[in-house]
């Protein structure tokens, strides 16, 4: 118990000490660290496939909103607060009305905090983007549980799949604008969401939806009002992940290395550094972060829920 205690201080005062001695980074606005970031969306925001929480349940949203802290976990959201600890990322802490997901450091730094909500589409999340909010940054990762009605359509055309991604599109720039006006101060980063991979059915199906819907963003990013223009930028994850290692075993969900990839790719928006879909962590890490919360073969089936429990939260049904 003592040696726990001890490396908790430990980690601690290092973490201030971090905090003090790096400078800002580079911004497309004028920040002052540490920034506030508040991660906005559904599962993938949360971070399942990449966590061992499934308690604290609060029937009023359906959600597991809290946990007793893990040694790895928090999807892209632990891997943001362990690349700022190593020095690779940038100076943060976090703002939402639920911690479900995160893993201990990000308790100890104020980084488990987040608005992920597993399951919810565009319109279900848009309620909440209008709750209070103080953060500098918003990043915003929604619209994959938009998709699956298409499933529910056998050979669905053309024109059905364009009128699904248009009006997902349609909604996520209303929950856009709800943002923007519930925060006038805060700076938004979009993201051209991920792509399903197999071993998930119809995925191939899902996958053209999710290209029409992400071409819907991109297409009507020039019509926004310059001042919404002024204050969001849009970045594109649409190849960012792979099939196979990047994937949790449902073909929905990052694997910790899918994490990862969209961690390094907020990252790099944020400090205003080209994109690279192909490599997104090139120069933001060198490596040490990944063998520190990357879980090994047997955490990682212990942080596999049950299938029925993952069919359960994705239909939002506890």
């Amino acid at each position: 118990m003592k040696i726990k205690k001890f490396f908790t201080w430990q980690f601690i005062l290092i973490c201030l000490f971090y905090s003090m001695t790096v400078g800002a980074q580079p911004a497309p606005y004028k920040l002052t660290n540490p920034v506030l970031i508040r991660p906005f969306g559904d599962s993938i925001t949360y971070g399942i496939g990449f966590t061992d929480d499934w308690q604290c349940l609060m029937y009023t949203i359906s959600q597991n909103i809290c946990m007793p802290p893990g040694f790895k976990g928090g999807g892209y959201r632990g891997w943001m607060t362990l690349l700022s600890l190593n020095g690779d990322g940038i100076i943060f802490t976090t703002e939402g009305y639920q911690s479900g997901g995160s893993y201990f450091q990000q308790w100890l730094v104020n980084t488990q905090t987040h608005d992920g909500y597993p399951g919810w589409t565009v319109e279900d999340l848009t309620p909440i983007a209008g709750r209070v909010s103080f953060s500098n940054i918003t990043l915003v990762h929604a619209g994959t549980n938009d998709m699956w009605p298409i499933l529910k359509i056998q050979n669905p055309t053309d024109a059905q799949i364009e009128q699904l991604a248009n009006t997902t599109g349609q909604n996520l720039f209303n929950m856009l604008n709800v943002l923007l006006t519930s925060n006038p101060k805060t700076y938004i980063f979009v993201a051209q969401i991920i792509k399903v991979a197999p071993p998930f059915a119809g995925y191939e199906t899902v996958n053209k939806v999710i290209s029409k819907y992400n071409s819907y963003i991109a297409n009507n990013w020039p019509n926004l009002p310059p001042s919404s223009q002024a204050r969001m930028t849009l970045v594109d994850m649409h190849n960012t992940l792979q099939p196979g290692a990047d994937y949790f075993t449902d073909g929905i969900h990052p694997s910790a290395n899918g994490h990862l990839k969209i961690a390094c790719s907020w990252i790099r928006a944020i400090k205003a550094q080209p994109a690279n879909q192909q490599n997104p962590c090139d120069g933001i890490t060198t490596g040490k972060a990944v063998k520190q919360l990357t879980p090994s073969e047997e955490e990682t089936k212990q942080m596999t829920p049950p299938k029925e429990t993952l069919e359960r939260i994705l239909k939002r049904k506890f």
